[in-house]
């Protein structure tokens, strides 16, 4: 075995070994794309998630910070008027927060359980997030029409129409689903009907969600905003 190896095998052992002592530094890298394919948050950061997003109020300060300059980005453009200007939503963690769902479920530290999640949507009774419920209320007086685009299944439209407009969400020019079992990534799924979108005369003015992969890919809007999310990955 040459020295490389050698490194390379040091490395995967490390990587391996890695607790995260400072959750702050590891919640850095998540936010930052560095770190991507995680399973469950550390065991060690569930009292830094909880601090995060329950205790400290730092999530709101952060979304805030967020939505108050896309609002500022969007205030500033002169809009055409031959064509749809919109921006793109995410649902979930974007309008409404699965916060409550996951304080139940070690806040991000246990395996994600399907049929608990999929129990909590058809509850419809997510809440919705202040910061982003603003940005929605603020571009549609700019002129710019929401447009929310999610991973969820089609087979929960009912019942999440119903949350979003008991969330103060009552307006939107297109809701788009999943289809009911599609095994599409996310990142591709949003890209195609961007795609879609764009070619039938929209023009996405902006675009928010709390994964890369609402973001990423083709036809992503003329400027992305990224929430935060310590939760979960979603590739």
């Amino acid at each position: 075995m040459n020295n490389f190896e050698n490194e390379a095998e040091l490395l995967v052992k490390l990587r391996l070994s890695i607790n995260y002592p400072n959750c702050r530094s590891w919640h850095l890298g998540v936010e930052t794309s560095n770190i991507i394919n995680f399973k469950t948050v550390p065991a060690n950061c569930k009292d830094y998630v909880e601090d995060y997003l329950i205790t400290s109020q730092q999530y709101r300060y952060d979304s805030k910070t967020v939505c108050k300059e896309a609002y500022f980005y969007a205030k500033g453009l002169a809009l055409r008027n031959d064509t749809y200007n919109v921006w793109i939503f995410d649902l979930d963690d974007t309008l409404l927060s699965n916060v409550p769902f996951y304080a139940k479920h070690g806040y991000g530290t246990e395996k994600h359980d399907r049929e608990a999640f999929r129990k909590w949507l058809e509850v419809g009774e997510a809440p919705g997030l202040p910061e982003t419920l603003h940005l929605y209320n603020n571009i549609q007086e700019l002129g710019i029409e929401p447009i929310l685009l999610t991973e969820r299944f089609q087979e929960f439209e009912e019942v999440t129409l119903k949350n979003l407009k008991d969330a103060g969400f009552p307006y939107w020019r297109h809701i788009l689903f999943r289809p009911t079992g599609s095994n599409m990534k996310t990142a591709n799924f949003k890209s195609k009907e961007r795609k879609k979108l764009e070619k039938s005369g929209h023009t996405i003015i902006g675009n928010i969600g709390d994964q890369y992969a609402d973001l990423t890919k083709d036809n992503p809007g003329r400027r992305t905003f990224k929430l935060p999310n310590p939760l979960y990955y979603e590739p």
